[in-house]
Formats: structure tokens, sequence, C-alpha cells
């Protein structure tokens, strides 16, 4: 019995992470991953409140695009981060673009930055186009950095804030 509460739990743990409404998980073979070519969107739906004249082909910029779904608490915590990161390095050359998927469950994309303090762009996902195009399997917090080249350099999920910043330092001194 007590096998069967552990399995059960774990299986949660691993399923909340990813809120799709198919019932098998986001296997997206064609996502882009480390070493490939950043293509940037189709369309980039940014909160009303937000810039959304990014000029993400400049060269002197690194990007880092971390998704999230308002709902799960890892990405609520992931937020402080981010502003953190934001902070830190937006005026050394750091774009950051917090992409939502489900948004309106609980928080709007406008509700989500003034809950949050979130000052960096923050672009509404719900229909999940450029979640498929960057994530293999759709899980939250996901972040990808992007280099000077636009070269992807970086691409997990969960958060590694430590770990992240190493990356972003390195790409913008170079």
């Amino acid at each position: 019995m007590k096998n069967h509460i552990y399995i059960v739990l774990l299986f949660i743990f691993f399923s909340c992470g990813n809120n799709n409404d198919d019932e098998s998980p986001i296997s997206n073979v064609d996502a882009l991953t480390v070493g490939d070519l950043f293509i940037g969107f189709d369309t980039l739906n940014t909160c009303a409140n937000m810039s959304s004249s990014l000029d993400l082909d400049d060269t002197s910029k690194v990007i880092l695009l971390s998704f999230f779904a308002p709902w799960w608490g890892s990405c609520q915590a992931h937020a402080s981060g981010l502003e953190a990161l934001h902070q830190q390095y937006s005026n050394q050359g750091l774009i950051i673009i917090s992409i939502g998927k489900d948004l309106g469950s609980p928080y709007t994309c406008e509700s989500w930055a003034s809950t949050f303090g979130a000052s960096y762009t923050i672009a509404n996902d719900n229909d999940r186009l450029i979640e498929k195009r960057y994530s293999k399997y759709g899980t939250v917090p996901f972040n990808v950095i992007i280099d000077k080249d636009k070269i992807i350099r970086y691409s997990s999920s969960g958060v590694s804030q430590d770990e992240i910043a190493e990356i972003i330092q390195s790409l913008i001194n170079k």
C-alpha cells in the first residue's frame, strides 16, 4: 500500500508541470535546442503594458525566453528571479521575454506583471505556438538562452538561477 501511494505521488508530481488538454504530454521532436539558430517568432502577443518593439535581431543582445504557467507555484517563484536578472543585466544587453500559457488561469498577462512585479516583457502564448517551437515536452518553467549570434546556448526545464545567471554573464561578456 505504501508503495502505491509513492507511485501515485510521483505521477502527480511529474504530471503537474505539464498542463496539456491532450491525454499525453507534448513530445515535439522538431523543437529547437542547444546549437540551433534562433528563428524568432511568427507573432509575439505582448501584454498591453509591455513594449512590443523588441529588436531580436540586434547582435548586441542576449535573449532569455522563460516559459511559464500562471497557476504553477514554481513559475510564480521564478518570477522574482527573472526580475532580478532583468534589473542586473538589461542595461548590459539582456532581453527577457517571459512567455505564458494558460493566461487568465488565474492571472492575466497584466495581473501577472502587477502581482509579481515583473518589468520585463511578458507575452501571451495561450495557443502554445511559441512553446512548441522551443520546448520539446511543454513543461514549465522552461528557459532558453540565445547568444548574440542568435544561437541557442541553453535549453532546460526547471530553474537553476545561478546557472542561468552564469551563462547570461558569460554571453554578455563575449
